[in-house]
């Protein structure tokens, strides 16, 4: 499980004969040389295994309670990672609570494609009907059909538990439809149904449905809240994935807080534990420290199998590197498979990963070790440049300014795609790739023991009342108090516009109050109450609008947490409701009880309780579907009628607004009745 599941650090095979194979007879025909030779390669070996023993007794137990300032303590600066991950491992090792589990894929005919036309039109609600006419003329071969975009092209590979993958190539050719088919994000394109994939035993299906937090895809586009600071936004994504019993014999807030203290000195934003992440309109921490956060948020989430599209952009040269080696350390010792898109990569990042894949417009043209992908064009008949890295060289094959052709090769090397997949498919190491392919298919067999493993590992973490088949850790109450503390939070990080709103309706509820001042009860202030009420109802329907820009805001955050599986969105939409409650109380009882006892609107308790219970329904029940209809609604009576003409006939124009036309037309007519019964008294 990424960079702390346990795996085997340490351990070692015996590789010394039996006695029954030193009695054979061949090895008794062995000459005195050979035997020698044998020797000292076993007591070569015997010394590595011991020291490798040493080494492993020589780490600590517990990374929880290391001392200050050691090699353990994320605040100090003598912490070490690498130390850090095998004490991790040697402590769940020990626990034997929380099994590891690895990941890794092969895909087989993988062909991605989507539909276009050349033309279309903006949908909206006028317009939208008008798409089922289309689709029912393409039902029965009337219509024209859209034209089909090929974006992948019969791509196959193999990524084992605790390797790297680089996907190289130029925008456009296909990278990130790569990654978000391995992880599932295909909103936009299909995948053929003949496609292969093996996820070590597990199917497509089942792992982006029932493990959809174990393969993760992570974007280049930064999205968090930008009001909270980066301590909080990673304790979040921490707590989140907290297993149901942390090793160690640590709560969850002790196990979240030190992992997000982790991360964060290992990507070196230790010190921006208190500042805002910030966006392009809100000051927070730079660029660079932002992506940072994406990187340490994705981290935290232990996807043993992980997908980083282009995640180096807006990082120097030397912290591309650390996030490369980062990515390194996650897939040695945790045994997790990432596979990661990269422009302009560093030398020193290349040389971190295990294998490459470079895509042309769709089409794989090469894919193996890292170390041979050079080679495979220079015997193609390409020529590398002085001082041009080796991923820069890979992905000039893409470009034809940019490739060097050998002198002696101009009319031998391939030139259009179509000729760099047609060598591929014809050359020696695409054919070591398909037998290591079939050989990965006889190892993890679907619906096999490593299935099961892999489900218990899951279930062990998973809370006591999840589903055994959920892809979220916490349980559901567990998850809305998860985002219920994310959500005050965020109040206190920008209270200013609660109190601006708070203060403003106060405000507004005097001058209004100052208006229609103390009415009297008399038929002739009739019309005059029906306006105070129409203007009490239109601001307490009004005063949710402004959450249409939050929705909208935060609803990529949303969808990213929930691919990451840390909650179910309607967790966070719960929590939410309630984090506001509070306020929108206090907004109802400061707009609406200075209004109605200055206006005169019966001063009793019973008319007043039910003024404001009935004034306030439309902001504490309005909804992020029922905001924008009531918005427009209420919007349009204004603009067409006025609030001139405030009598019964005003339901009629405003019938449509759901709950607030309801609502006025029972406030009016209540108003009316008792004034009729007091004038007869």
């Amino acid at each position: 499980m990424g960079i702390f599941s346990p795996r085997d650090v340490g351990s070692t095979e015996k590789t010394s004969l039996s006695e029954d194979e030193m009695s054979t007879p061949a090895l008794k025909d062995l000459s005195e040389d050979d035997e020698r030779i044998r020797t000292e390669s076993e007591v070569a070996e015997l010394a590595r295994t011991l020291t490798g023993q040493s080494t492993w007794s020589n780490v600590p137990d517990n990374p929880f309670h290391a001392e200050k300032d050691s090699a353990l303590d994320p605040n100090s600066s003598n912490f070490q990672a690498r130390q850090w991950v095998k004490s991790m491992v040697k402590l769940q090792q020990a626990d034997n609570r929380n099994p590891g589990r690895t990941a890794g894929i092969a895909f087989q005919n993988l062909n991605v494609h989507g539909f276009g036309e050349a033309t279309d039109y903006q949908k909206d609600v006028g317009n939208v009907w008008l798409e089922l006419i289309g689709k029912g003329k393409r039902l029965f071969g009337l219509g024209k059909r859209p034209r089909r975009i090929e974006i992948l092209r019969n791509l196959e590979g193999i990524v084992e538990s605790g390797e790297m993958l680089v996907v190289l190539g130029p925008p456009g050719s296909g990278c990130s439809s790569f990654l978000k088919t391995v992880t599932g994000e295909t909103h936009g394109f299909v995948v053929d149904q003949d496609a292969y994939l093996n996820y070590q035993g597990i199917r497509a299906s089942q792992m982006h449905k029932y493990f959809r937090g174990e393969a993760i895809y992570t974007a280049e586009v930064d999205v968090h809240f930008p009001m909270l600071s980066v301590g909080d936004t990673l304790t979040l994504a921490a707590h989140a994935r907290a297993p149901r019993n942390p090793p160690g014999g640590v709560s969850k807030n002790v196990w979240a807080k030190h992992l997000r203290d982790v991360f964060m000195t290992i990507f070196g934003i230790s010190h921006t534990i208190d500042t805002k992440v910030g966006n392009d309109f809100v000051r927070g921490v730079s660029g660079g420290e932002r992506k940072r956060v994406t990187i340490a948020e994705a981290c935290l989430s232990g996807a043993p199998l992980q997908c980083w599209d282009n995640s180096t952009r807006g990082l120097d040269s030397a912290n591309a590197i650390e996030f490369c080696k980062t990515v390194r350390l996650s897939a040695e010792l945790g045994g997790c498979a990432a596979c990661v898109a990269i422009y302009q990569a560093p030398q020193s990042a290349y040389d971190t990963f295990d294998k490459a894949l470079v895509l042309y417009q769709g089409r794989q043209i090469f894919f193996g070790p890292t170390t041979e992908a050079r080679v495979y064009f220079e015997n193609m008949g390409f020529q590398c440049p002085d001082r041009q890295t080796t991923a820069d060289f890979l992905t000039s094959m893409t470009s034809p300014q940019e490739r060097i052709v050998q002198p002696g090769y101009e009319h031998r090397v391939p030139r259009t795609p179509d000729d760099f997949a047609a060598a591929w498919k014809s050359s020696f190491e695409r054919k070591q790739l398909l037998r290591d392919i079939e050989a990965y298919k006889k190892t993890y067999p679907f619906e096999s023991e490593h299935y099961d493993n892999f489900a218990k590992s899951r279930n062990a973490q998973q809370a006591k009342r999840q589903r055994l088949k959920s892809p979220y850790t916490l349980s559901y109450s567990q998850q809305v108090r998860l985002c219920l503390w994310r959500g005050f939070r965020r109040l206190i990080g920008s209270p200013s516009l609660t109190f601006e709103q708070l203060f403003g309706n106060f405000a507004i509820s005097l001058i209004i109050g100052s208006v229609f001042f103390n009415l009297q009860p008399t038929a002739e202030s009739f019309f005059q109450r029906g306006a105070v009420i129409f203007f009490a109802l239109l601001s307490n329907a009004f005063g949710s609008a402004l959450e249409i820009l939050t929705l909208f805001a935060q609803r990529p955050i949303v969808e990213k947490h929930s691919r990451y599986a840390l909650y179910h969105p309607s967790a966070e939409a719960f929590a939410s409701m309630l984090t506001d409650m509070p306020y929108k109380v206090l907004n109802a009882i400061a707009f609406n009880l200075p209004l109605y006892f200055m206006v005169n609107l019966r001063r009793a308790p019973g008319p007043f309780f039910y003024f404001l219970l009935v004034s306030g329904l439309p902001d504490h029940s309005s909804d992020e579907h029922a905001l924008p209809h009531d918005s427009v609604m209420l919007t349009h009576y204004i603009a067409s009628d006025g609030a001139s003409r405030v009598d019964h006939t005003w339901s009629y124009h405003v019938y449509w607004v759901r709950r607030s036309s309801e609502l006025y037309a029972r406030m009016v007519t209540l108003d009316q009745l008792r004034r009729s019964h007091r004038l007869r008294l």
